[in-house]
């Protein structure tokens, strides 16, 4: 579940999470206020130029609610290229990192990519992101503009190729209203898109399971009882796998909500997460499989000011299904703990 209620899947701060929850359900940061003027459906269109001034046509429709209990902003898209079959989709998560200073936006596609990237905001209200990326082994940059004026929406990316000059590859123009776009994820991968090995590896387990266990809040406090509900499922013809959580600890009040992304990334060569929560958490991860046929997934970064490092070892069994998982952390100057183990049972 997640750092509070921990998923089989996520490598959990579950302590940490529970010492903030202490005080009641934490409320969405006032600094969530400069994404209001997203929210609405949007449909658009305009031009993409690909190295040798090749020009093609797009048109897109998409959707931004607020969700998980405002804390995040959800956006959906689908996007059709003339001239090329099939439709883009992805599905993200805006927000703010507490614990970071800082916007990111969550984003996974049907191309299979899984991704989290900073966000500033540009005096005038533009929406700055640059981002490094890789395709197909070659590294370039990329550099996306957009601009909420009213209802409309102005968005450009450039690129910057290894070589040569920085070129304008998208340039589109949003209006709002249209129907709203909820992406569920159900149709093909872009473009014929594979599913790595690791990902199928990791797509068996999809299913209904109920939690049963224990965690420590922090290092000498008592172990609480937790229990919840996870559903996995693979998503854009299995190149991305989808989870969502429902959970309680004891002692800790509210309703615990979480949505985690996983995918394959090919510079890494492991699986990557992005995780987002109702507690306004936000986090990255990687899992590698081991010999033994174990997920390790290992999270490092800054939790309220302390560096943290926590490792999760997920058990299986032969047909694939979770059935067990424990995580050791390692917050500050503390030494280690056993911050959480669990039992699975798969209900479908």
């Amino acid at each position: 579940m997640s750092r509070f209620v921990p998923t089989f899947l996520v490598s959990v701060l579950v302590f940490l999470v529970c010492a903030r929850a202490q005080d009641g359900m934490p409320t969405p940061a006032p600094e969530l206020k400069k994404l209001e003027p997203l929210v609405g459906n949007w449909t658009g269109g305009g031009t993409m130029t690909e190295p040798g001034n090749v020009v093609s046509e797009w048109k897109a429709r998409g959707s931004y609610r607020w969700c998980l209990d405002g804390h995040f902003l959800r956006e959906d898209y689908t996007i059709e290229f003339k001239g090329v079959e099939g439709v883009f989709t992805f599905v993200g998560y805006l927000g703010w990192d507490r614990d970071n200073q800082r916007y990111v936006n969550i984003n996974a596609n049907n191309a299979g990519q899984v991704q989290m990237h900073e966000m500033k905001f540009l005096p005038d209200g533009t929406v700055l992101q640059i981002m490094l990326q890789n395709q197909q082994g070659m590294p370039y940059a990329e550099r996306s503009l957009f601009k909420v004026t009213g209802d409309t929406m102005t968005h450009t990316i450039d690129m910057l190729m290894p070589e040569g000059p920085s070129l304008t590859l998208i340039d589109g123009k949003f209006t709002r209203g249209g129907d709203a776009v909820a992406v569920d994820g159900s149709g093909p991968s872009w473009m014929g898109a594979k599913q790595h090995d690791a990902m199928a590896k990791l797509c068996k387990s999809a299913g209904v399971y109920e939690t049963k266990g224990e965690m420590v809040q922090a290092p000498g406090m008592p172990t609480l009882k937790i229990g919840g509900i996870d559903t996995f499922r693979a998503v854009f013809g299995g190149t991305v796998f989808l989870g969502t959580t429902e959970g309680a600890a004891e002692g800790v009040p509210g309703k615990y909500v979480g949505e985690i992304l996983y995918g394959h990334d090919p510079v890494r060569n492991c699986i990557v997460g992005a995780y987002v929560d109702n507690f306004g958490m936000v986090m990255q991860m990687e899992s590698r499989w081991s010999a033994d046929g174990k997920l390790v997934g290992i999270y490092s970064g800054v939790f309220q000011g302390q560096p943290t490092v926590q490792r999760s070892v997920i058990e299986f069994d032969a047909a694939g299904a979770a059935t067990s998982a424990a995580s050791h952390t390692i917050v500050g100057t503390t030494a280690p703990l056993e911050s959480f183990r669990a039992t699975y049972t798969k209900k479908k």
